[in-house]
């Protein structure tokens, strides 16, 4: 008989009710896949992956004649009718169920995932440092939800747990394998884009800081040989002054226009000097 609940305390008195002696309160608590084998039953439970309404957990207890399902999931008649024979075998029931559930967590997981893959086109187009990084810690933490998840359809199927028989669903089983791990493999190169995409932003970063600073460096040249031409006729003045009287020299007629004439030729030479070098 299957029975599905949305509401913890119902889940867990009737839990009780069939002999389940586990505390199901910590399956709340826990972040992982938990799969455990007792003598007459079988618990599996599994997160969503940050679900935007209803629960978060999925917790199935799988005997020969109870099934028990706390989760947000609702399966109809037209869920069951295409396992309507293997639901009158032995774990037909718990099987049908686990089957049914489990490809539900994998759509969970495949929504969220395109979410991440609508992002990281965006952050090839216009990247963002903040968003780019909690974008890379999200899809990690999917990717490793998935990469449990995964590991527990193998168990399932490897470890030949009679509540849950693969074998009875085969096809859908390796299909909902198949897909997993389909979708681990873009997880990974997902985060392996990310990286990408943020190495090439520093390259990119790295070059446009280099790029100012060669600007700043050119601009300080400049104002550096401006300065320097500026201040040549300033020291020849403070050398020789306005003094004729004190620099009788300065009073031969051809004194001064030397002066100027040199003071002229030696900010030419400069100018010239500082044009080779670059920095004018």
């Amino acid at each position: 008989m299957i029975e599905t609940f949305t509401d913890f305390q119902q889940f867990k008195h009737k839990a009780q009710e069939i002999g389940v002696g586990v505390n199901l309160d910590e399956l709340l608590a826990i972040d992982i896949v938990f799969l455990e084998s007792y003598e007459d039953y079988l618990i599996i439970s599994v997160k969503d992956y940050a679900p935007t309404q209803g629960l978060s957990s999925n917790i199935l207890i799988l005997s020969e004649k109870h099934v028990l399902l706390y989760s947000d999931k609702t399966f109809g008649e037209k869920d069951y009718k295409m396992f309507r024979f293997t639901l009158q075998k032995q774990f037909g029931e718990s099987t049908v169920i686990s089957l049914l559930t489990l490809r539900e967590i994998f759509n969970n997981y495949q929504n969220a995932f395109k979410g991440f893959d609508d992002k990281i086109d965006a952050l090839e187009v216009s990247y963002d440092l903040d968003e780019a990084e909690a974008t890379t810690i999200k899809l990690r933490k999917l990717a490793n939800r998935v990469e449990d998840f995964v590991n527990l359809l193998v168990s399932l199927e490897e470890r030949k747990i009679r509540q849950v028989d693969t074998g009875l669903v085969a096809y859908d089983y390796r299909l909902t394998i198949t897909k997993a791990q389909h979708l681990l493999d873009r997880c990974r190169n997902h985060l392996n884009q990310l990286r990408d995409i943020h190495r090439e932003a520093d390259v990119r970063q790295t070059r446009e800081t280099n790029k100012r600073i060669e600007d700043l460096t050119n601009v300080m040249k400049k104002l550096t040989a401006i300065t320097v031409i500026i201040m040549i006729p300033n020291l020849i003045a403070s050398n020789f002054g306005m003094n004729f009287v004190h620099m009788p020299e300065l009073s031969i007629e051809w004194a001064y226009p030397a002066v100027l004439v040199l003071q002229f030729a030696v900010m030419i030479a400069s100018v010239v000097y500082f044009k080779k070098r670059g920095w004018l």
